[in-house]
């Protein structure tokens, strides 16, 4: 018998994509996953355990009383002490333990009580605490794809294309600090404890509230948009507080932060699959092209990419979105589509402007 792959089935179980179709949150990705799965056919066991996982640790009912707790707690221990001398508990056990390391829910340890015995979880938890607390977990959406991220303390987070968080699996009383490159919207569960954003551009001190940074490397400005709560900036001297409605500028180059109140709807809009651009120029709008449909640009003569535009694109194809661009400005597209190679690797689309 082939032998289980355990990097294929930690890859799997830390993939936030499939984590969230696997719990039946996203049911429009199961072409994709039945594609894979079909591509990986020497991997269906190692497939099917991780969505068996994924699902054991989803406890979909937030609200349940005392009486039912103990009903399943008495269920459980039955269970548990008739498969006390089942031969495959040891591997469960360690794999439980790895899909904890990556989940990490708040019902991990009631969700587990079908499975161990109090000491059994216990040791377990004890264990994952230990080994897992300097262990960082970096969630990326990749470049034409967008995800959404729970943290461990409940906060979530909308990841845009070619963006990167990175976090600890359990926050320290001290702080929640968080990582980010690329564009992220924040929704921070209230607590005491200080939440920090860390970015290309000033650390964001948050006070539970929701709001938008964008804070792509390649982009020379990080702008933060502020829904409801309050947030600040790190400056030297202090801090730099927002109020709701309000938008920062912070530009890379020079280190300066300006402050204007804007409608936030072009700034938040691409959770949506929409993106609005006002006199924008063409070199700002094709790198947002870039993370959406993962292509390449190139321009003729480079003079074009500070034309400025006003375009607000909506689920459209490249295509449609490149006969809505030369209506507007004497330019045309010469599109390459991306294409499978022989050795089944990806070849980006290419896209020529002049």
């Amino acid at each position: 018998m082939r032998q289980f792959s355990k990097n294929t089935f930690e890859s799997l179980v830390a993939d936030t994509q499939f984590i969230r179709w696997a719990k039946g949150e996203q049911v429009e990705d199961s072409q994709k996953w039945e594609e894979w799965k079909m591509n990986h056919s020497d991997k269906t066991r190692e497939f099917d355990e991780a969505c068996k996982a994924v699902r054991m640790f989803s406890f979909a009912t937030p609200a349940i009383s005392d009486l039912e707790v103990d009903y399943l707690k008495q269920k459980a221990f039955d269970r548990s002490r008739k498969q006390r001398n089942t031969s495959g508990r040891g591997v469960w056990m360690r794999r439980l333990s790895r899909v904890a390391a990556v989940l990490f829910i708040p019902l991990l340890l009631f969700t587990t009580w079908t499975l161990l015995d109090k000491k059994q979880l216990e040791s377990t938890y004890t264990s994952l605490v230990e080994n897992k607390m300097d262990e960082e977990i970096s969630v990326v959406a990749p470049i034409g794809t967008r995800t959404i991220v729970d943290l461990p303390d409940g906060s979530k987070v909308w990841l845009n294309a070619g963006s990167q968080l990175t976090y600890p699996p359990i926050f320290a009383n001290s702080g929640r600090t968080v990582h980010l490159e690329g564009e992220a919207f924040f929704e921070v569960s209230k607590d005491e404890t200080p939440f920090n954003v860390e970015n290309f551009g000033p650390t964001i001190k948050v006070y539970g509230t929701e709001f938008n940074v964008n804070a792509y490397e390649e982009e020379e400005v990080v702008t933060v948009a502020l829904v409801e709560g309050s947030v600040s900036l790190a400056k030297s001297g202090g801090e730099l507080f927002l109020e709701p409605g309000e938008v920062s500028f912070f530009d890379k180059s020079s280190e300066t932060i300006h402050v204007e109140r804007k409608n936030l709807e072009r700034f938040l809009c691409w959770r949506e699959g929409r993106f609005i651009f006002r006199k924008a120029p063409l070199n700002s709008i094709l790198r947002v092209l870039q993370r959406q449909y993962n292509v390449e640009f190139e321009l003729a003569n480079p003079q074009l990419g500070s034309h400025p535009y006003n375009a607000t694109f909506q689920n459209e194809s490249l295509e449609q979105i490149f006969q809505l661009l030369e209506l507007s400005a004497p330019i045309q597209f010469d599109y390459t589509k991306g294409y499978l190679s022989k050795e089944g690797a990806y070849v980006k689309g290419k896209v020529r402007i002049k």
